[in-house]
């Protein structure tokens, strides 16, 4: 959950699990947390009866679950259902529940494109970066997409771009992260721009641009010390000798075991080091 936690009552032996996030909770007390912090998939992750059951089943809270069930029948609404879940312990005080209320009525009288937008920004800090792409992309192509402030929409086409560059696709990345450039004159997304160029093998591009851009000399500098930085020290990665060693082996008459079991060992390094 990000933070301990002192729970006080049952724990359960199934843990609850939220789709749209990916968490997993075992308390009241994480439930609770879990719903203070992420009520831009309110919506989602209380559509069904499954949270009902598990307080229930799980949770032992057949009274709780009962006036939640009463709620639900009643359509009273998510507010509702949440201050009834916050009453079941006293993880927050009176006053941090009316402030999540207050949190709740504003979110849902944002615009859709506004809410929409934070509904993205969810997923992505929860790692769901799949459902995060989807969103942004969506976001992008909505008519109402205009509304955001320019602020706003720099921060879709930066994250969006992020996405891109973590999937290796540099060209599109390099894309996206000058829109937002352009939308917010935020320098990271400039600087980002130009990295895009250069990991995506875009150097015509990139020398045109960092022409265009020169005096931006505090863009220009960090990405000086950055490309310094990797040149100085790329010679003492252990994967960087690794690729050393295999070409050496590569150019031998018979490829002999330690080639495969060094590119099966390297390769294995490549992908823990991109997925983590």
């Amino acid at each position: 959950m990000g933070r301990l936690i002192y729970c006080i009552g049952e724990k359960a032996k199934l843990p609850y699990y939220f789709a749209s996030t990916g968490t997993r909770v075992y308390t009241m007390e994480e439930l609770c947390y879990y719903l203070y912090h992420n009520i831009e998939t309110l919506r989602e992750d209380l559509a069904d009866d499954q949270l009902i059951f598990w307080i229930r089943d799980e949770l032992k809270m057949p009274e709780r679950a009962d006036y939640l069930e009463q709620i639900k029948r009643k359509e009273a609404g998510i507010k509702d259902f949440v201050v009834a879940v916050f009453c079941s312990t006293d993880y927050y005080s009176k006053e941090e529940i009316e402030q999540l209320v207050a949190e709740i009525d504003a979110y849902f009288s944002l615009p859709p494109v506004a809410r929409k937008k934070r509904h993205a920004d969810a997923f992505l800090r929860c790692g769901n970066t799949h459902e995060a792409m989807s969103d942004y992309r969506s976001l992008i192509d909505d008519r109402e997409f205009s509304q955001l402030t320019d602020a706003q929409q720099g921060q879709v086409y930066h994250n969006l771009a992020v996405l891109q560059a973590r999937d290796g696709l540099f060209r599109n990345a390099s894309n996206y992260f000058l829109r937002a450039y352009e939308k917010s004159g935020e320098k990271e997304s400039l600087c980002q721009y130009l990295y895009a160029l250069k990991l995506g093998g875009m150097d015509a591009q990139l020398n045109k641009e960092l022409n265009r851009f020169i005096k931006e000399t505090d863009v220009m500098r960090r990405m000086e010390n950055q490309f310094y930085f990797i040149e100085e020290n790329r010679e003492y990665s252990p994967e960087y000798g690794s690729v050393l060693r295999l070409m050496e082996l590569k150019d031998r008459e018979d490829l002999e075991e330690d080639f495969w079991w060094l590119f099966d060992e390297t390769i294995s390094r490549l992908k823990k080091a991109y997925r983590s």
